[in-house]
């Protein structure tokens, strides 16, 4: 009987053990990618919306106690509310004189949004000229507004004093 040939290639090709240790390594830094990415600040507020900047510059401003809005979204704006959490809106609306549509408009982005509102936080309800509206939430309700308070203005009394509560 004859002996089989030794063969000096090894039992597993060097190819194969590479791609395992590729795929391997791939499949390794992938998951720590992932990991990271879904551990990274995430905030349910819209920092890189520019009415919230320009809110973040009236709460951080050396005068807090004030709120000058005449350049609110560039502008265009003609009516606008802030709403701390369970803020009375029909009160300020009143007080404000806000015209019956543009009320109208702040009184139903308030009802879409109102639940949202937490208790440290605030709303600014805005109407543009051409009477699109827009709610924005912002997380420091302190420096606005107390609970149940509520104020509002047009386009030609742009200043409201703050806390709106006080």
């Amino acid at each position: 009987m004859t002996t089989p040939p030794v063969s000096s290639r090894p039992k597993y090709p060097v190819p194969w053990i590479a791609s395992y240790l590729i795929v391997g390594s791939i499949l390794i830094v992938g998951s720590i990618a992932v990991a990271w990415y879904l551990e990274q600040f995430s905030s349910e507020f819209d920092y890189d919306d520019p009415d919230m900047q320009f809110l973040e510059r009236i709460v951080v401003s050396p005068q807090p106690g004030t709120g000058e809005f005449t350049s609110l979204n560039g502008g265009d704006w003609q009516a606008l509310c802030l709403v701390g959490w369970n803020g009375d809106l029909e009160s300020a609306l009143k007080s404000a004189g806000i015209p019956a549509a543009d009320a109208s408009s702040i009184r139903t982005e308030y009802s879409r949004r109102s639940e949202d509102v937490k208790q440290t936080e605030f709303m600014l309800i805005y109407v543009t000229k051409t009477t699109r509206s827009k709610a924005l939430r912002h997380p420091h309700g302190f420096a606005f507004a107390s609970e149940g308070s509520a104020v509002c203005t047009m386009k030609e009394k742009p200043v409201i004093e703050l806390p709106a509560g006080r």
